[in-house]
């Protein structure tokens, strides 16, 4: 796998991670949810994360920006958008957006056809426009898998759920821990851990990161704190400040 694929599926499955909240969801409301993103230690970057919901769909919107002493080297803006059922959490649309001064932009779109149990493919990195369907069954893009594994009832069982962004198939990993108290800049906070891995599907599985993540022990399970270590490093979600 190219280090740039494997950079991007884990840029995106984070920023799904640091966006669930209930195990029941609400109707007809939204939030936003304001994270720092430091790499290494040093601040990196920041980013918005906006959830709406009626009774049928649930849309989301992750937005993540470099600054700091990253921006000098590398300038980095990505967008996910994904839609999908407020109900079954089954995926509708899934879309990433990667913009940067090093790295080729690049946008993937998924539109998922649940009836045919596909998935159609449409991709353009640089200059290169590719398009293609392919076999859906049991795959989900990454912001409707994380939903659909936080909505388990049992939060107390490993659970693993199938990843598929348009490039790599994956599987995710999720081991709880169970209750740990955390200093974030919000301060010290009652919070339930739960470990991750994400391997990469094919002949030969091949883990691509692992992380950490710790949501409020409470019922709005809201996430404050996600470590990812991805190829190189680690990256820290840092809750700033939640408005609802």
């Amino acid at each position: 796998m190219k280090k740039s694929s494997s950079v991007c599926l884990v840029l995106s499955l984070s920023l799904g991670l640091i966006f669930t909240t209930y195990s029941a969801w609400a109707k007809d409301r939204s939030e936003i949810l304001r994270y720092e993103v430091s790499w290494n230690g040093t601040k990196a970057g920041h980013g918005d994360i906006t959830m709406k919901c009626d009774a049928k769909k649930m849309s989301v919107t992750a937005q993540a920006v470099s600054d700091g002493a990253l921006k000098t080297i590398l300038e980095l803006w990505s967008r996910v958008q994904a839609t999908f059922s407020a109900n079954t959490f089954q995926p509708e649309s899934y879309r990433f957006h990667l913009k940067s001064n090093l790295l080729r932009s690049e946008v993937v779109d998924l539109s998922f056809d649940k009836k045919n149990q596909t998935v159609q493919v449409n991709k353009q990195r640089g200059d290169e426009i590719e398009s293609h369907s392919e076999n859906a069954l049991g795959l989900r893009d990454p912001i409707s898998a994380v939903y659909l594994l936080r909505n388990r009832k049992d939060l107390g069982k490993p659970l693993s759920v199938d990843i598929y962004d348009g490039k790599d198939k994956a599987r995710l990993f999720v081991y709880p821990v169970g209750p740990e108290m955390i200093n974030i800049r919000a301060g010290s906070l009652s919070a339930i851990r739960m470990d991750l891995r994400l391997d990469k599907l094919g002949r030969e599985p091949m883990e691509i990161a692992k992380g950490k993540l710790w949501i409020s022990n409470d019922d709005k399970r809201i996430p404050l704190l996600l470590t990812a270590s991805p190829i190189v490093g680690t990256v820290r979600f840092e809750l700033v400040q939640a408005q609802m």
